[in-house]
């Protein structure tokens, strides 16, 4: 690669099964065109707080992220069982879905009488965009849109729209890895508001000056 055509980072999902560290790594295929955050802030009194308390925060904004992943099969071998965009897919559907292991333990337990079954616990999920954003996340929404199917009717491509939660420091327990994460994150986020402002009050002294 050149300094003219520099490489581009591909955006992943990485995800644990907790306590095992070993990861799941969905890599983009395209990296998605445009990608909404949309941030709400988090008061101390809700929404209705007065006085002084309506200038609280109470921690990190509430975030969600939606974007378009866009998956082609086309070049796939049409004889491989999972072939098409399918391996894909499923990788991104056992997101949000428990293992066959704990639904087979709970139905076990619930033949036995056992009034308390395992609760679900979804895997820890990071959404990694570049080297300054990588952001613990719950998946909220997630749609897929099928197009074109070879003779199987296996998909050749689909795109998958995600909706996903931002999980902070605020939302985390001090031992959870993504509180760490988290706080890193927004350590890094200051520096560059800190550097933004001097920036601009840089650009602001000047014109003063030669305005004078």
């Amino acid at each position: 690669m050149t300094p003219l055509s520099p490489r581009t980072l591909r955006g992943a999902i990485v995800s644990f099964r907790l306590p095992s560290p070993i990861p799941n790594v969905i890599v983009f295929q395209y990296n998605p065109g445009t990608l909404t955050r949309t941030l709400e802030v988090r008061t101390a009194g809700g929404g209705d707080a007065a006085g002084e308390e309506a200038f609280r925060i109470a921690g990190a904004p509430h975030e969600t992220i939606k974007l378009d992943i866009e998956l082609d099969g086309t070049d796939s071998d049409v004889d491989d069982p999972s072939g098409g965009v399918q391996r894909q897919l499923a990788a991104l559907e056992m997101l949000i879905a428990p293992p066959t292991e704990l639904v087979i333990a709970n139905t076990i337990l619930a033949q036995l009488g056992t009034i308390e079954l395992i609760p679900p616990q979804a895997p820890f999920t990071l959404f990694v965009f570049g080297s300054q954003r990588i952001l613990p996340v719950r998946i909220a929404e997630f749609g897929i849109t099928e197009d074109g199917f070879e003779p199987g009717l296996r998909p050749i491509r689909a795109k998958v729209s995600l909706g996903l939660k931002v999980l902070t420091y605020s939302d985390l327990p001090f031992t959870h890895p993504g509180y760490q994460i988290s706080l890193a994150q927004q350590v890094a986020k200051e520096a560059m508001a800190r550097a933004a402002s001097a920036t601009s009050l840089d650009a602001v002294l000047g014109a003063g000056q030669r305005i004078l």
